[in-house]
């Protein structure tokens, strides 16, 4: 990926910087303190940006790990990102807590400008146009429809084929990618991101049961959501995921949240803060995770249980009862304190074929004496 122009390390490092505050500054916490060093020449210049298997003269990569740090070494990089517990010899380098978030924020310079042009006058339909506000520098691409009563904030990006139902709200800066559909009674806030597929407000899924035993029947009578859903500042959410509205009130998902692709939010959810949940994760109706929750992949929370501020679900592991707030590990079906669950299942995979073959023995052994030898012979 070329760099063009060219830049110099000290630059490039300038660059990061600024970026990095701003995004902080946007996010509420301007005197969060983030230097970076060059050490070395600083005057290198930089051609490129590669990863570690695609190292090329010239270019600029990162290492977080001393066996990367010796294939750039070994190449013909120019410099390097390393994190304060590695230093080269060998190459330039910015210094930097966090190699890979600066490596990001300079890749945005070989990136491609947004592809998104204005739909053509009749590409967009509106349900009542005179019932829709639009800010300023927003761009509604071809084939998407726009319902009654709707704010959309400026500087927003809708690409084609988006439906936006009767009172919806978008706030400043969002972007919605192609065949995103946010029904009626959603508010979104400020720089939000759904990815293409993305459902905000679908119906919930809620069944009451009524049997009728003299017919051997089960009848599943449908449960109404009238309810809404509430997306907070900074949510970026992932393709294919479903937020369910709320039966009565809303499901809400914390500023700063990300979610990943193929994960389900059932009705009248509340998420915190800040948390991530990651692909194919799901919590069921009346759900709650506090703020900076980590809810890693297939990993589920069950109806009306709460995981407290700071705990770390992890991958496949089910929530059936409240966790405590605390940064704590938690794995499992149902979750206990990870360590106890990775124990337990190390222990099991040892010592069950053992117990296994104990009791086969057992059932041939007509005494204590040829059972002991038998097993301890094996």
């Amino acid at each position: 990926m070329r760099l063009r122009p060219s830049r110099t390390l000290s630059e490039l490092a300038d660059y990061a910087v600024g970026v990095i505050k701003s995004r902080l500054a946007e996010l509420g916490s301007p005197e969060l303190p983030w230097e970076l060093e060059v050490v070395g020449d600083g005057g290198t210049v930089i051609q490129a940006l590669a990863p570690i298997e695609a190292l090329e003269p010239g270019c600029l990569g990162f290492a977080t790990s001393r066996a990367y740090l010796k294939r750039i070494e070994d190449s013909e990089a120019a410099a390097v990102i390393l994190p304060p517990s590695l230093d080269s010899k060998l190459k330039p380098f910015i210094r930097a807590h966090q190699p890979k978030l600066v490596f990001s924020v300079i890749l945005e310079l070989v990136m491609d400008d947004p592809t998104l042009v204005p739909a053509r006058p009749e590409g967009v339909r509106f349900k009542d146009r005179s019932r829709v506000k639009i800010g300023q520098d927003v761009v509604i691409g071809d084939w998407s429809y726009v319902g009654a009563d709707v704010n959309i904030g400026r500087g927003c990006l809708i690409y084609p084929q988006v439906f936006i139902d009767d009172q919806v709200t978008l706030g400043p800066d969002c972007v919605i990618f192609p065949r995103v559909t946010i029904f009626r009674n959603s508010t979104l806030g400020r720089k939000v991101i759904l990815h293409s597929g993305v459902v905000i407000g679908d119906d919930g899924f809620g069944f009451s049961q009524v049997e009728d035993p003299d017919r051997g029947r089960l009848h599943h009578l449908k449960n109404e959501h009238p309810g809404g859903v509430i997306v907070g500042d900074f949510v970026e959410v992932g393709s294919q995921t479903c937020i369910d509205r709320g039966m009565a009130g809303m499901t809400v998902i914390g500023a700063g949240t990300k979610i990943d692709n193929h994960v389900q939010i059932g009705h009248n959810v509340k998420i915190g803060r800040e948390c991530i949940i990651a692909g194919q994760a799901a919590m069921a109706g009346n759900s709650r995770l506090g703020d900076q929750v980590f809810l890693m992949g297939n990993a589920g929370v069950v109806d009306g249980t709460a995981v407290g501020d700071r705990a770390f679900l992890g991958a496949k592991s089910l929530a059936t009862t409240d966790l405590p707030a605390g940064q704590r590990r938690w794995a499992g079906v149902p979750a206990q304190e990870a360590d106890l669950e990775w124990k337990t299942i190390a222990l099991s995979r040892k010592e069950l074929p053992r117990l296994r073959e104990l009791l086969r023995l057992l059932k041939k052994a007509d005494s204590f004496e040829e059972l002991k030898t038998s097993f301890f012979k094996k």
